[in-house]
């Protein structure tokens, strides 16, 4: 943390009073199976869970204190009004201290990519204490907060993404957050359902550049269509607006110009032999084999309708003489396509799902739909549960097989993935 941890502070920063005295610790801890003497707990309350019910068992593991909104009698605790502005605050404080350089990344796809590539670059460019990035796609509330609490004061560049699923979400991250350099990956179709449409979407993600630092850098894939309503949210900021289809010209441009902001010199072609290199990041185009040596494209990460349409076109110009695990003369002629439902699509969910689903009947051999919730006729989809996919698999996982997956969170392509590998 950037400030010195003491009760003393804590409360001070995050708006709460003292019940006991002014002692150090050493963490704060938010799951109260994870307290080791001389941490703070601080119990969180969401709409279907309440940590206050874990305190008697923080203190029985060592708790130095707790943070809660009930007086606790005769242990030594903190007082607030609420946790979660409590975490909020403290997260603030963490923000307004950190000296480094904070980029937020939002977009309808690729923000864990560009983060993770980004995060790579300046690792080997920089050195490796010097820059943070938040964990995996932890970009909601209590993501954002918990990630502004890992920064350090070695830290001189940190990456954070920034999601959403309703309107409102990015104002209020953003506003935590106050970047330095804020990137719009896309704008396209997702978290219909709370955001409406499109333009929902677009209205939702230019928020961040409202709460971008004044003199700091607005840069995104912008459609054609939203150029005047990016270009009112970053009024006063420097702007970049590229074509929405190019994400390797969007992460040249932002490592070019965090590499200015550092201070850092660089070679533009250095830039390009690096952006050559494949970053492989978990459940996203990863490429391997099964154990009956067909080949795996794991796309499982999460799945929107255009992040489809990016795959689909990936699968297309895919070359396997590029591909190191391929042997030499492999033709992987039969294509499979195993896909998940897309959650959060709204109203048009259905049309979203058939438009999906024939463009994968357009590409691949045999398309295998897993809990669509629609009905499509074609003579190479197949419908089916979740629970039934693992055995109906088998009988295609041959050596000259090439297997696509992707699909929502909810469906855990993962799993079925670790079942074959």
């Amino acid at each position: 943390m950037l400030f010195k941890k003491n009760i003393e502070n804590l409360a001070t920063f995050g708006g709460g009073k003292i019940y006991c005295q002014n002692i150090d610790f050493k963490k704060i801890v938010f799951n109260s199976k994870d307290i080791k003497r001389g941490d703070v707990f601080l119990p969180l309350k969401g709409q279907n869970h309440d940590a206050h019910k874990f305190i008697s068992e923080a203190y029985d593991l060592g708790a130095a204190c707790v943070v809660s909104e009930k007086q606790i009698d005769n242990k030594n605790h903190i007082l607030v009004k609420d946790t979660n502005a409590f975490l909020e605050n403290i997260a603030k404080k963490q923000r307004e201290l950190f000296e480094g350089l904070v980029v937020g990344i939002t977009g309808s796809n690729g923000k864990t990519t560009t983060k993770e590539t980004l995060s790579k670059y300046f690792k080997d460019k920089l050195k490796q204490n010097d820059v943070y990035k938040s964990y995996g796609n932890f970009n909601n509330f209590y993501g954002l907060c918990f990630s502004l609490l890992e920064l350090s004061p070695h830290h001189k560049v940190g990456f954070f993404e920034i999601g959403t699923n309703n309107p409102g979400e990015i104002s209020k991250l953003s506003n935590i957050l106050k970047m330095n350099l804020s990137i719009i990956t896309n704008i396209g179709n997702a978290h219909l359902e709370g955001l409406k449409n499109i333009d929902g979407v677009a209205n939702e993600k230019s928020d961040i550049f409202v709460f971008t630092k004044d003199e700091g850098y607005c840069l995104g894939g912008i459609p054609k269509k939203y150029l005047n309503l990016v270009r009112d949210k970053s009024s006063g900021k420097k702007r970049i607006f590229i074509s929405d289809n190019d994400p390797k010209k969007l992460i040249k441009t932002a490592i070019m110009k965090i590499n200015d902001l550092l201070e850092v010199e660089y070679l533009p072609k250095e830039i390009d032999s690096f952006l050559d290199k494949k970053i492989d990041v978990p459940g996203r185009f990863e490429i391997r084999k099964s154990k009956s040596k067909a080949l795996i494209i794991d796309d499982s990460y999460n799945a929107n309708p255009d992040s489809f349409l990016y795959a689909f076109k990936k699968i297309k110009n895919l070359d396997l003489s590029k591909i190191s695990l391929i042997e030499k003369g492999s033709k992987y002629q039969k294509k499979i396509c195993v896909m998940g439902q897309m959650g959060e699509l709204g109203e048009k969910s259905e049309d979203l799902h058939k438009y999906i689903l024939k463009e994968a009947s357009s590409i691949f051999d045999v398309v295998l739909a897993i809990d669509f919730k629609v009905n499509l006729k074609a003579s190479n989809i197949s419908f089916f549960k979740r629970e039934k996919i693992d055995s109906y698999l088998k009988e295609y996982l041959e050596e000259d097989v090439l297997i696509f997956f992707k699909g929502s969170r909810s469906v855990k392509m993962e799993n079925i993935i670790k079942n074959l590998t």
